[in-house]
């Protein structure tokens, strides 16, 4: 029920966001970086102040548990999408609802913004894929073709393709001109739950129940190679910001990386409990990626290329007990609980653990 803020460089705790009665199931960062937007389970959507951390507003409309929140390319509108079966759209600077969208017969799952903002997609467990004029709140076109409820979607960088997964174990390119299926991408044998596509748009990444990540060329919807090695449903999936690498997670407690030209595994970083979620950023010139575990810890890796070679540092982890560890070798060491001694083992930071 609450969320928190974390300094990027040194894993201090900014800020602790509370105020939603239920879980958060999603946030987002607007483009500008001044503001958060986080849904709940408790039908609302709550704005909030980076600098503060202070709620600014509270947005009440939905009537059942809200399930995702996207802000537009220019951070002034922002669309929400609910078991109510609705879509909205607000003001980010008042928090008034601009319009409320209506036509899927089953709860919204995902929505994204064009990205030059003039349309939203959405998609639904009805098995559809909608597109609305952000100016109208009018649905231009309804896209079918999928058999089981649709995951996720994601338009192209020029928008012109819109990318969805679905549990029918598909993943379908779209015209967005036209509302036609251009491609069906087949091969997992079961759900597809997340999708991303490479930082040239050339190339889609897709992540499924099966526990494999399967790469597919985005113009001829080709399969290009399979990821193979997690041992459990994979999850999130980000690419680097080069395009080159892409790093994975799973509920087998693992953090992936993988060189997306060869689809070789190149790092492989065990986690306890499951790794939640991923991404991956640059930030004064070094490659570091976040993930959050099943262990309620925060944790920033640095990933260091040398070469062929790849590795990642444990920056700091911001766990329960506030260990944060960076480069340390520890001997006769007591007093840790069996998480800290779990991590601190994967790290190769530890001599003999007292008590092991």
């Amino acid at each position: 029920m609450t969320m928190r803020v974390w300094s990027v460089e040194t894993g201090k705790c900014l800020h602790i966001l509370r105020g939603h009665r239920k879980s958060v199931y999603s946030a987002a960062y607007s483009p500008r970086g001044d503001q958060i937007a986080t849904c709940s389970w408790d039908n609302t959507v709550r704005l909030w102040n980076v600098e503060t951390g202070s709620c600014s507003h509270v947005l009440t409309n939905h009537r059942d548990e809200v399930n995702q929140v996207a802000y537009s390319p220019q951070g002034d509108r922002l669309a929400s999408v609910s078991d109510d079966m609705t879509v909205r759209l607000w003001d980010a600077r008042t928090g008034e609802c601009l319009s409320t969208m209506e036509g899927h017969t089953v709860l919204v799952y995902d929505v994204v913004f064009s990205p030059d903002g003039s349309q939203i997609a959405s998609c639904s467990f009805d098995k559809t894929i909608r597109l609305w004029c952000t100016e109208t709140g009018v649905c231009s076109k309804t896209l079918t073709g999928h058999h089981n409820a649709i995951e996720c979607i994601a338009y192209s960088p020029q928008g012109d393709r819109i990318i969805s997964a679905s549990d029918d174990k598909a993943i379908r390119i779209w015209d967005v001109a036209t509302g036609q299926c251009c491609h069906v991408l087949t091969g997992h044998t079961d759900w597809v739950r997340f999708l991303m596509l490479s930082p040239n748009g050339y190339q889609i990444a897709s992540a499924s129940k099966d526990s494999t990540i399967k790469l597919w060329d985005i113009e001829t919807g080709k399969w290009l190679r399979t990821l193979t090695g997690h041992r459990n449903e994979s999850g999130k999936i980000v690419y680097s910001p080069e395009g080159d690498m892409i790093a994975s997670t799973s509920l087998d407690g693992s953090m992936r990386l993988w060189d997306v030209a060869s689809g070789e595994c190149r790092v492989v970083q065990e986690l306890p409990g499951s790794v939640n979620n991923i991404e991956w950023i640059q930030l004064s010139g070094i490659d570091r990626l976040i993930t959050t575990c099943g262990d309620e810890s925060v944790r920033m890796w640095e990933v260091i290329k040398e070469g062929d070679l790849c590795r990642v540092r444990l920056g700091w982890s911001s766990m329960n007990n506030a260990l944060v560890v960076s480069d340390a070798i520890l001997q006769d060491a007591q007093g840790l609980s069996q998480l800290n001694k779990q991590l601190l083992r994967q790290l190769g930071a530890v001599g003999e653990l007292a008590n092991p």
